[in-house]
């Protein structure tokens, strides 16, 4: 019988990962694991750093755009305000103008013409109507048409009116009466100027 020794080592043919301990092992594939990591990240902020270089340059040059339509935009507000102003203060300067005229020619009336009217209706008569009344210049100048059943009623109505105190000191100096057209009434006009008019 015969018997075999191997005299070589078992140990000798292991490999160099198991003649080192597991924790070595996972430092190098932590390591690895750390570097490609680290190759992913520099990627990644390098295509970060070209999108926030590509975003700063389009928002300096829409900050450019909006600056320039500021200054376009103002400058176009200011000008549309400026004829607004211009046209309104030749509107103010017209109307100005106007009122000027109005008190110079004596038409401002302060009271209006409400007295007039009161004066008109206080002095009715049966068989005389007023078909219009014009009223100028603040109630200096005063003209009356209308008709009448009877020619005395019209001379009796205008010394009535001369009692109202709003018509005094006016002259009833026009005064023009002929039978109306299809009808048996009279018409008749009337004008008249206050004295502080003449």
């Amino acid at each position: 019988m015969k018997q075999r020794v191997n005299l070589y080592s078992f140990t000798a043919q292991q490999s160099i990962w198991r003649q080192y301990s597991p924790f070595p092992q996972a430092g190098i594939a932590l390591v690895l694991a750390l570097i490609i990591l680290t190759v992913f990240s520099w990627l990644d902020k390098n295509n970060l750093d070209a999108q926030l270089n590509t975003l700063t340059q389009q928002h300096d040059q829409l900050a450019q755009q909006l600056e320039q339509l500021s200054a376009n935009n103002n400058d176009a507000q200011v000008d549309s305000l400026q004829q607004r102003v211009k046209g309104l203060e030749s509107e103010l300067a017209v109307r100005q103008a106007t009122m000027v005229g109005i008190k110079a020619q004596g038409a401002a009336n302060s009271i209006g013409f409400s007295t007039h009217f009161e004066g008109f209706a206080r002095q009715h008569f049966n068989g005389l109507w007023l078909t219009a009344i014009d009223l100028g210049e603040g109630g200096q100048r005063i003209g009356l048409e209308g008709f009448a059943t009877e020619p005395s009623m019209v001379p009796r109505y205008i010394r009535n009116l001369r009692n109202e105190k709003v018509f005094a000191g006016t002259e009833f100096d026009v005064f023009n009466l002929q039978r109306a057209e299809d009808s048996s009434a009279l018409a008749f006009i009337v004008t008249a100027v206050s004295e502080v008019e003449q």
